[in-house]
């Protein structure tokens, strides 16, 4: 068996498609080196994933195949990728599926010499939880050709492992299915080899079961030659016998590749029958078939490679898909009912090329979406004109609960009638909410009045008009609120309705500059914040405007600057200017003191005290922080107003004050020495 040669890392991002990368859904590609494919995702909790892979290394007259793993930021991939190299070039070392544990990840796939051998053999791959390797331990059956295709971790720590193995001088199509339990250690608890089939057999998917035992399923007898090939799922007990097993002849050419427990304790397997068509069977926990049912029967081809069981009942199944005027296959998202009625399906890749998924998982909250991994195919032109090469990058698609890329957008206008002052009407002009589709969103229009708010959408009575009418019985401001739902997301949009009263706002702000960073105060009057009205902030340095009520600015060069606000209330508009001097950009900390010799202010975020410390061997200089009127460390609510001030005396390096007295929310620290702003920051006080 041979070793991992090396472990190493490079920073690698994920380039996006037609989206930015801080949004929050997202189809993407990892380019990993020559080409890469990523098998298997897991959730790491609703907004970071972890996944693992394979990548190909070019050696001229012949390619060999290594593995990677990384791990998610909220956004996708900025922190480096893991890839694991083996000791022999030529050799294959490729991973198809992994589980968490208590210490990190196990994995299992396959592994070769070198390019001549044409045996893989199965493995376990003993990760830690930032992807490095702990050991590499080989579970072939009696030195057989073999291949795990699938891991599964029960709640005592034991694992489960299905495959197939090829006994030698076996003619090519001979695999056999090959089934384990082991122990957390990866020590052989019993092992199932099976020669019953006569033809290319493998177990794709294994479930562990509450009484120590587990399901498996694959496929059997699937011969090309004769177009042949069944579903098949069997039940193992505790020490390795079989409880029983089923056959199911769906079509021709059939092949399971994926099962899960479903909210009934059946099961839901998932593949291709029928001359490629996506295929799903439903079970009980007996095995007897419930309903059997195809997809895409007008499409060229499809197939379903991964299913999950939601918590509303439903199933959604991932894979691939090709139309019959397409070149090119498209990743695959389908949901459908408890009976296997399709709800609705998704397509994502780009034309005249291959796109495929390989595995999911679903976000682990209440309608949180779906994060599908697989391969996106590029066209690579060669040196011989006419020829040219299908390059593989990974590919990841981060969706909603509905298989979709977008957010909602809540908006609407509003209008009140000329000739009875007392009624409005109200235009929904919100985009991506969906609420007319299965599985849609919805929306909620509060009229600010405490009259009950109209609902329309999924859930509720169906979203007929855009135009709605709403009359107030007394006179008075009022905010009314829009909010658009869909999945687990939520826009809103407030607007102030204005009747028979005149708000007569007025803008206002003062300032404070802290070294380059400006403290503006907001000193408006009737701004009616909680019944619709809204800032509008122009710092004056071509920075895009923001709506914050006290916001914090920062100018990258001194001058002066016109600095805006404008108070919207119903149709009433307020603007007030000021000329902004900024004239501490860039200023240095007098000698001897330097700007390293700043304090480290902690425990960030503080509850009920808060340290202001210098680094260690660092003393103050003589005659403290502070001199006479001008203390060391102040502290500012985001008002401007000052809420606390300390100085550290000659000698002192550390001094512990007490916040308790303060309001919860974010404060800005300022260190002067000689009247000159050193450090600023920001510290949260919490409760």
């Amino acid at each position: 068996m041979k070793k991992l040669l090396s472990i190493y890392c490079c920073l690698l991002f994920l380039l996006g498609g037609a989206v930015f990368s801080q949004n929050k859904y997202y189809e993407t590609r990892l380019d990993a080196p020559i080409g890469n494919d990523v098998f298997c995702v897991m959730t790491e909790n609703d907004s970071t994933f972890s996944v693992i892979g394979r990548y190909f290394i070019d050696y001229g007259t012949f390619n060999t195949s290594w593995s990677y793993f990384a791990k998610s930021n909220q956004f996708g991939f900025e922190t480096p990728i893991t890839y694991y190299e083996v000791d022999t070039i030529g050799g294959d070392f490729g991973v198809y599926d992994m589980v968490k544990t208590e210490t990190g990840y196990v994995a299992t796939g396959y592994i070769s010499t070198n390019e001549f051998d044409n045996y893989y053999y199965i493995f376990l791959l003993y990760l830690d939880n930032e992807g490095n390797v702990i050991e590499l331990k080989n579970i072939t059956p009696d030195n057989n050709a073999s291949l795990g295709y699938s891991i599964a971790k029960n709640t005592e720590g034991d694992l489960f492992i299905g495959g197939y193995y090829t006994p030698p001088f076996i003619s090519p199509n001979r695999d056999k299915l090959y089934l384990a339990k082991l122990n957390s250690s990866g020590e052989k608890i019993w092992e199932y080899t099976d020669w019953t089939y006569p033809y290319h057999c493998v177990f794709r998917a294994v479930l562990p079961t509450d009484d120590g035992g587990c399901y498996a399923a694959g496929y059997v007898n699937a011969y090309l030659f004769n177009e042949s090939g069944e579903f098949y799922l069997t039940k193992f007990n505790s020490n390795g016998t079989m409880a029983w097993e089923r056959i199911y002849d769906v079509g021709t050419t059939d092949a399971c590749y994926d099962m899960a427990l479903t909210r009934d304790s059946g099961l839901i397997l998932c593949g291709e029958s029928g001359f490629r068509k996506a295929h799903l069977l439903k079970t009980n926990n007996a095995g007897d078939s419930i309903w059997s049912k195809k997809y895409f029967l007008n499409e060229e081809r499809s197939e379903f490679v991964k299913v999950a069981s939601l918590l509303d009942t439903t199933y959604v199944a991932i894979g691939s898909i090709k139309s019959n005027d397409d070149p090119g296959m498209d990743l695959l998202i389908t949901k459908v009912d408890s009976l296997g009625n399709l709800m609705w399906h998704r397509r994502y890749g780009q034309q005249e090329i291959n796109d495929y998924g390989y595995d999911f998982t679903p976000v682990p909250i209440p309608k949180g979406g779906f994060v599908v991994v697989g391969r996106t195919d590029t066209i690579v032109p060669t040196s011989n004109p006419g020829i040219q090469w299908s390059l593989g990058r990974g590919y990841i698609v981060k969706t909603n609960c509905m298989g979709l890329l977008t957010m909602p957008e809540a908006a609407f206008t509003t209008e009140q009638d000329p000739d009875v002052p007392s009624r409005f009407l109200f235009t929904n002009q919100s985009q991506y909410a969906y609420p007319d589709s299965i599985d849609g969103g919805y929306y909620v229009l509060d009229w600010g009045d405490g009259s009950p708010p109209y609902l329309c959408g999924q859930g509720y009575a169906p979203c007929t008009q855009d135009t709605l009418i709403h009359t107030y019985q007394t006179e008075g401001i009022y905010g009314v609120t829009l909010q658009a739902i869909v999945c687990n997301d939520t826009s809103t949009q407030i607007q102030s309705i204005c009747f028979g009263v005149v708000p007569n706002p007025q803008a206002e702000f003062s300032y404070q500059d802290f070294s380059g960073a400006i403290i503006f105060t907001n000193l408006s009057q009737n701004s009616y914040l909680a019944q619709g009205g809204y800032y509008v902030w122009d710092f004056g340095d071509g920075s895009p405007p923001v709506s914050a009520e006290h916001p914090t600015h920062e100018y990258e060069e001194n001058g002066s600057y016109t600095a805006t606000l404008t108070l919207v209330v119903c149709a009433d508009t307020s603007v007030y200017t000021l000329e902004v001097v900024v004239q501490t950009v860039g200023i240095s900390p007098p000698d001897p003191l330097k700007r390293e010799k700043t304090l480290h202010i902690y425990p960030n975020p503080a509850q009920n005290t808060l340290t202001f410390a210098l680094p260690e061997g660092q003393t103050p200089p003589s005659g403290g922080w502070g001199v006479t009127g001008d203390l060391g460390v102040k502290l500012y609510n985001l008002t401007g107003q000052l809420v606390l001030q300390i100085t550290l005396a000659a000698g002192e390096t550390v001094k512990t004050i007490s916040v308790a007295h303060l309001p919860e929310g974010l404060y800005i620290y300022v260190v002067e020495y000689g009247g000159v702003a050193l450090a600023r920051g920001k510290v949260a006080v919490v409760r």
